[in-house]
């Protein structure tokens, strides 16, 4: 029986975080510890896991690039299509202008058990294209492929730090080092897990030095769908103060889709001749 208590928020857009680590340094301020015994990293990584929507979703969401000042230099839309209980993970993000025209896209097929598979695409037509550096900041906002991508959901070797409390909320603290040879640009990453939601609340990167280089912090969910959401996220980076704003603005399953179509296909329109 799993430590964890079975009550589950579904979570679609546990969807972008950032990246940091079990054998790096973190600053001053450690978790407490609990005197009895603690979840393991993997099982709170996989009761998160397991809270992804069971069926394929796609979500449409705007991410507002604003300076430390808080004034809004560049709007963005992304759309992501998820499948994390098919038979083959997988997932694809595509990044737009604020009109809709393609800029570039990335699709994922993550593993535990071994490499990620990543394809990239590129310009309005998205045509294949040669993997960049996962690890840069996409159109200059503050989140990398590898944030949006939740690539650290899989790196193996993670370690539970104790609790802290996160917005009013107990949490368990896991420690994910980044793996050897992983292009994160990150020596690891530190996330929030709320046990009783099954869900991240924070997360933070860290570089090899112990310095946060990027935090995501969740602001607010949305029930859409009957399915609790992630609402707005906002991710800053360190030391510059630069924050991207992400604000999910619809959420549709393959059932939405189809009585979209079939709702659709009833429409009709009289045309009466002219007398």
């Amino acid at each position: 029986m799993s430590r964890l208590r079975t009550y589950r928020v579904t979570v679609a857009l546990a969807c972008l975080l950032a990246a940091g680590p079990a054998c790096f340094s973190v600053p001053a301020g450690e978790p407490e510890q609990e005197t009895q015994a603690i979840p393991g990293a993997d099982e709170l990584i996989r009761s998160v896991l397991a809270g992804f929507p069971a069926v394929p979703i796609t979500i449409s969401a705007e991410l507002q690039s604003r300076n430390s000042r808080g004034d809004v230099e560049k709007k963005l839309n992304v759309e992501i299509m998820l499948d994390w209980h098919g038979r083959t993970p997988s997932a694809r993000y595509t990044i737009r202008d604020a009109f809709g025209k393609n800029l570039e896209g990335l699709t994922v097929k993550p593993s535990r058990s071994g490499p990620s598979s990543y394809r990239y695409f590129q310009g309005e037509a998205l045509v294949a294209s040669k993997l960049p550096d996962l690890s840069r900041k996409i159109q200059d906002t503050d989140f990398t492929w590898n944030d949006l991508s939740l690539s650290f959901l899989w790196w193996p070797n993670g370690s539970t730090a104790g609790l802290e409390e996160v917005k009013g909320r107990r949490c368990y603290v896991v420690d994910l080092p980044a793996p050897e040879g992983t292009d994160s640009g990150d020596s690891g990453v530190r996330v929030w897990v709320d046990p009783q939601a099954h869900m991240l609340l924070q997360a933070a990167a860290y570089d090899a030095g112990g310095r946060r280089t990027r935090l995501l912090q969740v602001k607010s969910f949305k029930k859409i769908n009957k399915v609790w959401m992630i609402q707005n996220l906002d991710m800053q980076s360190f030391p510059s103060g630069h924050k991207t704003v992400m604000r999910v603005r619809q959420v549709e399953t393959p059932e939405d889709k189809a009585k979209k179509t079939a709702a659709d296909d009833t429409d009709t329109l009289d045309i009466r001749p002219v007398e």
